[in-house]
């Protein structure tokens, strides 16, 4: 679902001598690695390539300015901005003069279907009424899942899915909400430090039914969600853990987990986890509190435990 002109609008952001190395290889590419008196790079999955183009000064300001065309107030707090009516998202970095050094473009695709798979899971869910948490490395494709869970979600639960969009990349960084996420509603959070208030302010006034994010567990999101849960409102999110195991032994996510001291004192926010080791593979933790005891307690999940291949 990802348009010509979605990656026309990377394109355009760019000078002419990067715009040709890169224009016919897009919408292969993950990012595009832009840093200041270094060699252009760029990343396809795993794999880096550098490219024996050297970034001067006149050359990356020209793009500081260029990514910013269009978009009002230039970079957030955060050091991130999206480009509107797309999925793409920019993030910066600034030396200690606070001058944008290092610039980072995230292509963003609309891929219907990577959720297919797990399409029985997400049906149960809604019929249920349970959250599923979303777990794996960077770069295993959990936002591109997540948007097209949310679109399979919205079938079923319409407005009553409301997406709290940590970075704008589940549905855009614009007014228009993308396509993909169908009838769902939308809370673009913008400044990071807004996101508990956000899910708070959702939860009160909007009377969701399901919630869905990204990138929870580093804000202050953990206790509203945590608190909110007995309330009834499932929670499909992604958490910032390489794997089960690390996700289990991170103690900022406890409080949703149910646990206390490294003990499963309670029920998880999230009845099943979907592990994203790579992409294509899922690994459906049917029973996710089974699955964190036994990793509290030093052993490898067995029961419960499927494994898909897209």
């Amino acid at each position: 679902m990802t348009t010509p002109q979605e990656y026309a609008a990377i394109l355009e952001r760019l000078p002419e001598e990067i715009r040709a190395i890169v224009k016919d290889d897009l919408p292969l590419l993950d990012e595009i690695i832009i840093d200041r008196y270094s060699l252009l790079s760029v990343r396809l999955a795993d794999m880096r390539i550098t490219y024996p183009l050297h970034i001067d000064d006149r050359t990356f300001d020209q793009i500081d300015a260029l990514m910013q065309q269009g978009v009002p107030g230039g970079w957030r707090s955060d050091g991130r901005i999206g480009i509107p009516g797309t999925l793409h998202r920019l993030s910066r970095e600034t030396n200690v003069s606070q001058l944008t050094s290092m610039i980072t473009v995230r292509v963003g695709r609309a891929l219907m279907g990577v959720a297919e798979p797990l399409r029985d899971v997400l049906y149960d869910a809604v019929t249920h009424e349970y959250g599923i948490a979303i777990i794996g490395p960077p770069a295993a494709g959990k936002t591109t899942l997540l948007r097209d869970i949310a679109r399979i979600l919205a079938e079923r639960l319409g407005s009553g899915l409301v997406i709290i969009d940590t970075s704008n990349e589940i549905a855009g960084d614009s007014d228009h909400k993308h396509p993909i996420v169908g009838a769902a509603r939308r809370v673009p959070v913008g400044n990071p430090l807004w996101q508990g208030e956000k899910f708070a302010r959702a939860i009160g006034n909007m009377g969701p039914k399901a919630l869905l994010s990204d990138e929870i567990g580093y804000r202050d999101d953990i206790p509203v969600i945590a608190m909110n849960a007995p309330r009834g409102v499932s929670v499909t999110a992604t958490l910032h853990g390489k794997n089960m195991r690390r996700v289990a032994h991170s103690q900022n996510l406890w409080p949703i987990l149910g646990i206390q001291n490294g003990v499963k004192t309670e029920p998880a926010v999230f009845k099943v986890a979907i592990e994203v080791p790579r992409r294509g593979f899922f690994r459906v933790h049917q029973d996710f509190d089974a699955s964190l005891e036994r990793l509290l307690a030093g052993e490898e999940p067995t029961e419960g435990i499927r494994e898909i291949h897209a």
